[in-house]
């Protein structure tokens, strides 16, 4: 029985796993941040995958605080294998080295998990490469994330509305199934086979909060900043098929089958495929592709997806024929609309709990006592 197991059913130990490489500048602000959460028992395990910054120095100043790993370059995967193998939690959350979570992030995962959850999902908050708070979040419509047994209508509309790395946490049971990820394949974006597999292994819980931010800065992945870089749409589409293959191997094994070209049913993929192929067709990755056919395919997936509402709905209905049909330099000012983060204020977002910047040695400020002891929680 490992010491993730010997913990109380309420109290079960949680396992923080900061996977870094290169984001030193950032990593001292996510390490304290695990730190200072207001659930015990937690551990945190720093995970630096060869970097060649001051990573190392920033891991070794916590001493025994932190478990530290250090290991040669092998890619997100390689980090996360490495990382939760040393950890012990029942439940494990994987944080980017350059996001945080708020320091009552663990505190209310425990609060709503229950037997039979395979993950918990909450909603981060913009900030700069300063830690400024920049006033959107990441799902962009958190009402819209789903609950419960989502397994049909992912299948059924090839995705759902999720948090990236930082806003997870997993069930160790569901992480057995689906560790260790193939390192080669999953050099980066290797959350995403946990992601679409996980809810096929129990219940996903969604915490409509503000519970953690999400750094936005010139070398993240998960933005295409203002140039409008061709080559992370061509990543991203790749990304989307290579998680077509995972679930479509993972459901090979468990007894299911996912639909044909499921990927395409999800319309964020196809604005992906549309947006590269308008600003880049000489190097677009897939050569059947055609505007034309993409605009309609996007317009009828965005009706039929049941995780749009009706201003999704018409939104999309707007964006694919105007990115389809317009001359190239007035479709990438469209598809900056539809493809950019949004600088809108949700209304879980509590504006006083979000740091608006952070100290001279990289944490965020400490969070902020109520009266009667308690912090202050991040719904409002």
């Amino acid at each position: 029985m490992n010491a993730g197991e010997r913990q109380n059913d309420l109290q079960p130990l949680v396992s923080i796993v900061v996977n870094n490489f290169n984001y030193g500048r950032f990593l001292r602000a996510a390490i304290h941040s695990a730190l200072e959460q207001t659930y015990a028992p937690v551990e945190v395990v720093a995970v630096d995958d060869g970097s060649t910054d001051n990573s190392r120095e920033v891991i070794s100043s916590y001493g025994g605080r932190v478990s530290a790993i250090f290991k040669p370059n092998g890619g997100q995967a390689s980090a996360f294998n490495a990382g939760f193998r040393a950890s012990h939690g029942s439940i494990v959350m994987f944080l980017d080295a350059d996001d945080l979570l708020l320091p009552n992030a663990v505190e209310e995962v425990v609060r709503a998990w229950h037997p039979g959850v395979a993950k918990a999902q909450f909603v981060l908050a913009h900030i700069d490469a300063q830690g400024r708070a920049l006033g959107g979040v990441v799902p962009y419509s958190p009402a819209q994330m789903p609950e419960g047994d989502i397994r049909d209508s992912i299948l059924d509309a090839g995705g759902y509305i999720g948090v990236p790395t930082s806003g997870n946490a997993f069930a160790r049971a569901v992480l057995d199934r689906v560790l260790p990820l193939p390192e080669p394949q999953w050099h980066q974006a290797a959350d995403a086979p946990l992601l679409i597999i996980a809810p096929f292994l129990g219940e996903v819980v969604s915490l409509r909060k503000t519970l953690g931010c999400y750094r936005i800065h010139e070398s993240n992945l998960g933005m295409l900043g203002e140039e409008m870089d061709s080559r992370k749409l061509r990543v991203k589409i790749i990304i989307d098929l290579q998680r077509e293959w995972a679930l479509a191997e993972f459901a090979s094994r468990s007894g299911f089958t996912i639909p044909r070209n499921w990927a395409a049913r999800e319309p964020a993929h196809l604005k992906y495929r549309l947006a590269s192929l308008r600003v880049d067709p000489t190097h677009h990755p897939i050569m059947d592709d055609r505007p034309m056919r993409l605009m309609l395919t996007g317009i009828r997936v965005s009706w039929h997806n049941s995780g749009y509402n009706l201003r999704s709905r018409l939104f999309h209905t707007l964006w694919f024929p105007l990115v389809a049909l317009l001359p190239q330099a007035a479709a990438v000012k469209i598809i900056r609309l539809g493809l950019q983060p949004r600088r809108r204020r949700a209304k879980t977002l509590a504006k006083d709990f979000v740091p608006s910047t952070l100290r001279s040695d990289g944490t965020p400020p400490a969070p902020v006592a109520r009266p009667n002891g308690g912090h202050r929680n991040a719904s409002v």
